[in-house]
């Protein structure tokens, strides 16, 4: 068995995942058991993810399961009784009076009232929660969109964890830049370096930020990317980077330039080992 191919094949990430069938989940177990490069395997995996997690976790606020929960509730319509009318009670006579009849008139008209005011009251009540279920479809959509996007962004980070070798770095803004947050892709084996901008506020069209790589105190070009809103989540620096001690961020015109502009670093965090 070749267990390079194997591991290549991405059975492994989905077993991860719990997205293998139960035929596919006891071959990789049994294979594990077997061939120690799928065990070791297995565990970077298990532990790239559950690193990946810890970083991403948010906890939600405390008020949202009680809004939603009132906003999906619907309180049923209580039946209104209709008015009992009771015929007043008039002395036999030979034919109908003027005062029977009024009384019948009245007696259908207050009727007729009620039915109708009933009618208004209850379409009222439908097309306000019409309008709730307008706005409670609208909120669960904008959700569903946020949820996709972050979804799409989990798997292009996990496309980087998967990757043998892959480290995950983070580094916090210092007084300059005190809300900064970033995280650091970088896998020394294959040279690739990826940004994820958690906080970085945005910059003049031709300013750009600049990553660097310290090696002996020596500055290395690790590439420029993009902050605030509009920056792609995820992004890819164009620089092949094998050795670092330390990684730190500048803010320089866009597109780079050949050495650091100290006066504006913002971020640095060491490697180590």
């Amino acid at each position: 068995m070749n267990v390079t191919e194997y591991i290549a094949s991405g059975i492994l990430e989905s077993y991860v995942m719990g997205a293998v069938s139960d035929q596919e989940r006891r071959e990789v177990d049994c294979l594990s058991s077997i061939y120690p490069e799928i065990k070791q395997e297995l565990e970077q995996l298990s532990a790239s993810l559950e690193n990946y997690a810890l970083l991403h976790s948010i906890e939600p606020p405390p008020q949202l399961k009680a809004s939603l929960l009132q906003k999906l509730t619907f309180e049923e319509q209580e039946d209104r009784p209709e008015p009992i009318v009771r015929p007043m009670p008039v002395e036999p006579t030979s034919r109908p009076t003027f005062q029977v009849t009024w009384i019948a008139a009245a007696a259908v008209g207050l009727l007729l009232l009620t039915f109708s005011f009933f009618l208004v009251s209850r379409l009222n009540n439908e097309q306000q929660t019409v309008s709730s279920l307008q706005s409670t479809n609208s909120s669960l959509q904008t959700e569903l969109r946020q949820l996709r996007d972050r979804q799409q962004r989990d798997e292009q980070v996990l496309a980087l964890l998967r990757q043998p070798g892959t480290r995950t770095l983070e580094l916090r803004g210092n007084e300059k830049a005190p809300n900064g947050d970033i995280l650091l892709y970088w896998n020394p084996q294959n040279q690739q370096v990826a940004v994820e901008v958690r906080s970085l506020p945005s910059l003049q069209p031709d300013q750009q930020y600049q990553l660097w790589s310290l090696v002996n105190g020596k500055p290395i070009d690790a590439g420029v990317f993009d902050g605030g809103n509009a920056a792609p989540y995820l992004q890819r620096l164009n620089r092949p980077i094998g050795q670092a001690d330390a990684f730190a961020i500048t803010v320089e015109k866009r597109g780079g330039s050949p050495t650091p502009t100290l006066s504006t670093l913002l971020a640095m965090t060491p490697v180590g080992s």
